[in-house]
């Protein structure tokens, strides 16, 4: 099979455990990569081996030269950089949160539909092989009919954090950046909620540094989940069910294990997965498939459940009274 040549527009964090990965996948490839710094783009492209750099997005957009693109900058630019790929034909891999509201999605999807060009948001705890089991042993009944969940995420960001943590304009605060992960396990679960509560702290400058939900669903069903910037939590996840709980290790949303328990006098049954990626390379290998089936969304992650999970998130902000310059932008 041809190699699959990959481009990555943002250079930060995330970007570069992404590429690591790409080594790590038979026929992936990096090939170009993007920043608004050329002497940045050129050292990220001598890291890994990249043959193309680019000191601007737009000269990445229009070389031609790649089979998708991962965009990896901050969350308010990944509108105008996912529909500027869409436009030039470029399969796109965008990094949650992939809008800044639900109204923003809806657009990036429309745009890959009228241009008929893959695109997927960087979910990739949905591709990991502990989330597929866990979906598999509920699937069985192994636990019974799911009752409930309880989740968290939560880091103490400080002074040398990212600004995409701690500046609003470009769409900071713990809902998007973190709260989304708890937030679409609850999808995954139980679907859209028929309820929700929520409250939030918000700070000096206006984003939520500690949000705390409560979503109820049509089987009654209740989510407890919990984001925050202010202390290191367990970022762990329990499911209960009727005849068992799944206890999912910290920190549940990476590459991680989990164990099913149902009797506290018994001894669990622990489910441990062997990596050797830091996890990127599933959701890049799902891309892969799908890009060479000439596929324009994927079974597992969809445009309908990118939807869903923003809608559900845009609810959220108005009931903390969060919001960002992005919701005037779409409501005019």
């Amino acid at each position: 099979m041809p190699q699959f040549k990959w481009g990555i527009l943002g250079l930060g964090k995330i970007a570069h455990k992404f590429a690591e990965d790409l080594t790590t996948i038979d026929g992936a490839k990096l090939w170009a990569v993007g920043s608004r710094s050329e002497e940045r783009a050129k050292l990220f492209a001598q890291q890994y081996g990249a043959v193309s750099f680019f000191g601007t997005y737009a000269g990445l957009i229009a070389s031609g030269q790649v089979d998708a693109v991962y965009i990896s900058t901050p969350h308010t630019s990944h509108l105008e950089l996912t529909i500027a790929c869409l436009e030039a034909g470029i399969p796109v891999l965008c990094e949650k949160p992939m809008g800044m509201n639900a109204s923003q999605v809806q657009t990036m999807i429309e745009a890959a539909r009228e241009s008929n060009t893959y695109l997927m948001e960087a979910l990739w705890t949905r591709f990991l092989p502990s989330t597929k089991k866990v979906l598999t042993l509920i699937e069985s009944g192994q636990i019974g009919t799911i009752e409930g969940l309880r989740a968290d995420f939560g880091f103490k960001a400080g002074p040398k954090s990212s600004q995409r943590i701690t500046d609003k304009s470009l769409g900071a605060g713990s809902l998007l950046d973190i709260g989304i992960y708890p937030v679409f396990l609850a999808q995954l679960l139980f679907g859209p909620p028929v309820e929700i509560q929520a409250m939030a702290r918000l700070d000096e400058n206006g984003i939520d540094v500690d949000c705390s939900l409560n979503f109820r669903y049509p089987g009654r069903q209740i989510a407890q989940l919990y984001a925050t910037l202010l202390a290191r939590t367990k970022t762990e996840a329990t499911i209960h069910g009727s005849e068992a709980l799944i206890h999912w290790h910290p920190r549940w949303h990476e590459p991680s294990n989990f164990s099913i328990i149902k009797a506290f006098d018994q001894p669990p049954v622990n489910h441990f997965f062997d990596y050797d990626c830091a996890g990127y390379a599933y959701e890049a290998k799902a891309v892969m498939e799908d890009v060479r089936a000439g596929r324009l969304e994927n079974e597992l992650w969809s445009w309908a459940d990118s939807l869903q999970l923003h809608e559900t998130l845009t609810e959220v902000r108005k009931v903390i009274g969060l919001s960002y310059p992005a919701d005037l932008e779409t409501s005019q």
